[in-house]
């Protein structure tokens, strides 16, 4: 590795994380198909354990394939709460290393090892230790000058493994991988540059950059850019990205609006009651709808100051719903509330009756913009 004053990231993720605290916490389940996730006739599969994949289950199959593929596996709802303690734990044990951590999700983390310099491989390999000796979990890392490398040096050892990828490496790393494997190319995507003969890492980077341009615009360069893997991203610190949530799949599409809201106030008292039981306060609430033909939309609003009050998040998720979400007339599929932008009880809640400003904003389908809402609120577009 290079001398101390070079860029070096490293990416954690814990391998088939839910699965696996659940096989830790239950002896049985210890080498058997682990799956957990939706259990109704609409749910959807979160983690399979290394045994389940053997049979071909991944996480966002539908359960009802999955018990095809694997008729013997243990299936299981999950307990976020217990995930939620263990991600934490290891987040504990990733700052000893870097103050400059940035959590993906409640199994996956980025870290900033740039100030131990040539060391930092050394460091990164010693948290990997640290955290199967205090969780009983195994993870992947990947250690590189740059978060997309990094992330391909965990993925790439999975599972249970370490990799350090150096610049000279890359060509011969990604050149000869699908054009799957990289950062942000999803089906649609990998379908349009297959269309384009494009079939592998090196195709796209040996591509006329005005042809990715012409083809997908600003992402175009992106993917070139990553494709000869360059990644200029910076590790931003724990922000927005750490979170908490429910959601529910519902067996048949909610109709009735009292129904609906009925159920938006029952999942926020949840996640307040998660958020207090950490210790944590939350200054953005947001809510998830998905109608009947999949189409999704989410709305957030923030607040100024932390909270963990059950009754300002279950009023302000109710907002969302009342103001800012245009219901279909067939119903709903699936209903969601999540909080982020976390923080420890350092601080205490936001009265309903303060003025203090909050912004929303809306992810995938748009609605009807309002004015000025009620409540101290101020809508604002992202």
């Amino acid at each position: 590795m290079e001398a101390s004053g070079e860029r070096w990231i490293g990416h954690l993720d814990m391998d088939a994380f839910f699965a696996a605290v659940e096989q830790l916490d239950e002896p049985a389940y210890r080498g058997k198909p682990v799956i957990v996730g939706g259990l109704g006739p609409r749910g959807v599969v979160a983690t399979a354990s290394y045994e389940a994949r053997r049979y071909g289950v991944h996480s966002a199959i539908p359960t009802a394939v999955a018990r095809a593929r694997c008729p013997d596996g243990i299936f299981l709802a999950g307990r976020f709460e217990r995930y939620h303690e263990v991600s934490a734990r290891v987040r504990e044990i990733l700052f000893r290393a870097s103050p400059v951590l940035e959590t993906m999700s409640l199994d996956e983390a980025f870290l900033d090892l740039s100030a131990h310099g040539h060391e930092a491989a050394a460091v990164a390999a010693s948290l990997k230790r640290e955290v199967q000796t205090e969780t009983g979990l195994t993870c992947s890392v990947g250690v590189a000058p740059n978060r997309f490398l990094a992330k391909m040096g965990s993925e790439l050892s999975k599972p249970d493994g370490f990799l350090v990828i150096d610049l000279e490496q890359v060509r011969e790393l990604l050149d000869p991988l699908p054009i799957g494997k990289m950062w942000g190319v999803g089906e649609v995507t990998e379908r349009r540059l297959r269309g384009l003969g494009l079939l592998r890492i090196a195709d796209v980077r040996l591509a006329p950059v005005d042809l990715l341009v012409r083809e997908f615009g600003s992402t175009g360069l992106r993917l070139h850019e990553l494709a000869c893997g360059v990644d200029e991203t910076p590790i931003t610190g724990e922000s927005e990205s750490i979170s908490m949530s429910r959601e529910v799949t519902y067996g048949v599409d909610l109709i009735h609006f009292e129904e609906i809201e009925g159920e938006v106030r029952r999942l926020a008292r949840i996640v307040a009651a998660e958020l207090r039981e950490a210790s944590m306060l939350c200054r953005t609430v947001r809510i998830k709808v998905r109608y009947p033909d999949f189409r999704t939309i989410t709305r957030q609003i923030r607040v100024t100051v932390g909270t963990d009050s059950e009754g300002l998040i279950e009023v302000l998720a109710v907002h969302l719903l009342r103001e800012r979400t245009v219901l279909d007339e067939r119903g709903v599929r699936l209903l969601g509330v999540g909080v982020s932008g976390l923080g420890p009880t350092t601080a205490r809640q936001l009265s309903l009756f303060d003025s203090a400003l909050v912004g929303s904003s809306s992810q995938g389908q748009e609605a009807p913009q309002r004015g000025k809402e009620s409540m101290g609120v101020e809508s604002a577009s992202s």
